[in-house]
């Protein structure tokens, strides 16, 4: 009888397991990160940080002008094959993602209410991905989906 519960118990552990490793293969975690790019010094009275090192890293390899990167806002979010996601991270900026099992991750930028980039990406994401696009007085914005 003992043996009996013993082999229940691990049964239904196996299965918990499973479908909590099947739950997690399914679903990727990012972090959304709004970024100014200027020449320019870190204005006074702004609440911005530095942008990390991985991702200053990954700057000074991009053929861009811009010396300084600014982090603007930052938000984390989990995608799950078909579940759409769209979230802002500013009042002119906002993000759609959306997960498909076959087709990836589709990804749309969206600034002052018009689509400014619109594509695809593999899934698993293991990469940073690196969106933007020109502001005004010679600087640019850019939203990097960095994955967890």
């Amino acid at each position: 009888m003992q043996s009996a519960f013993r082999f229940a118990f691990l049964c239904l552990l196996a299965l918990t397991t499973s479908l909590a490793a099947d739950k997690a293969a399914q679903e990727q975690k990012f972090t959304a990160i709004l970024i100014w790019g200027t020449d320019d010094a870190k204005p006074e009275g702004k609440d911005l940080k530095d942008v990390d090192a991985t991702i200053k890293e990954k700057f000074s390899k991009l053929p861009v002008k811009w010396k300084n990167f600014y982090e603007v806002t930052r938000k984390d979010v989990s995608i799950k094959p078909g579940e759409p996601k769209s979230f802002k991270l500013s009042d002119k900026c906002e993000l759609k993602i959306h997960q498909t099992e076959k087709e990836g991750m589709e990804v749309e930028l969206i600034g002052d209410n018009v689509s400014v980039y619109k594509g695809k990406r593999s899934m698993p994401a293991k990469d940073i991905l690196i969106i933007g696009g020109d502001d005004k007085n010679a600087t640019a914005w850019f939203v990097v989906l960095k994955p967890e």
